[in-house]
């Protein structure tokens, strides 16, 4: 169950830097003439749909992610679990954030030329390859998608190290704390066969002979 659901999330973040890197690749080349080239280029009704739907998709798993950091943090509170030793440090989000990243960028490239490539077979054009990464020389979409990609790594990476700390502090919290026992010592200098001497020699003695009569 655990790896459908990081499969679907991370399926989910490459369609919402796919849709972000197109929208704002078209936007950085026809600048105020973006929304006639969407249209020239067959970007019509269901590019649109499918903007909307992987809007509401990246919002729905920003909700999630919100909740259950929430969740977290309460049951943190309740058990009164602290910073501590066991935190995740920088090193644990920057290994979050460059698998993320090394997932995300060529997954979204992929899909970018796909789609790409698809679009201008749907319009009787050549198929481009991946020239679509590179327009004119410059490689303004390969760029847009590293950035994107990489911010869309982050907020991913920040939610995931949050999520480590917060479970990381309810473990230690939950760990029972036994007070250390001590030993009793005897104290030095008693001499051990004082209650033998009594009980043996000096309680077991006949009475003198003067006070048997």
């Amino acid at each position: 169950m655990a790896r459908w659901m990081a499969w679907l999330t991370g399926a989910g973040m490459a369609l919402v830097a796919l849709v972000l890197a197109h929208n704002l690749v078209f936007l950085a080349t026809y600048g105020p003439q973006y929304g006639r080239a969407l249209v020239e280029t067959g970007h019509d009704a269901a590019w649109t749909t499918a903007f909307l739907i992987a809007l509401g998709l990246g919002l729905a798993l920003l909700v999630a992610g919100t909740w259950q950091l929430r969740r977290l943090s309460r049951q943190a509170r309740s058990i009164g679990a602290a910073a501590g030793p066991r935190d995740p440090g920088p090193s644990a989000f920057g290994a979050h954030l460059g698998r993320l990243w090394l997932g995300l960028l060529p997954a979204t490239t992929l899909l970018f030329v796909l789609q790409e490539n698809v679009e201008h077979l749907a319009m009787g054009d050549g198929l481009p390859g991946l020239g679509v990464l590179v327009r004119g020389g410059s490689p303004l979409a390969l760029t847009v998608i590293g950035a994107v990609t990489l911010g869309v790594a982050l907020v991913g990476a920040l939610y995931r190290w949050r999520r480590d700390t917060l479970v990381a502090r309810i473990s230690t919290g939950h760990t029972p704390w036994r007070r250390p026992t001590v030993k009793p010592q005897r104290p030095r200098g008693t001499d051990r066969r004082a209650p033998l001497a009594l009980g043996g020699s000096v309680a077991g003695r006949a009475p003198p002979l003067g006070s048997r009569a």
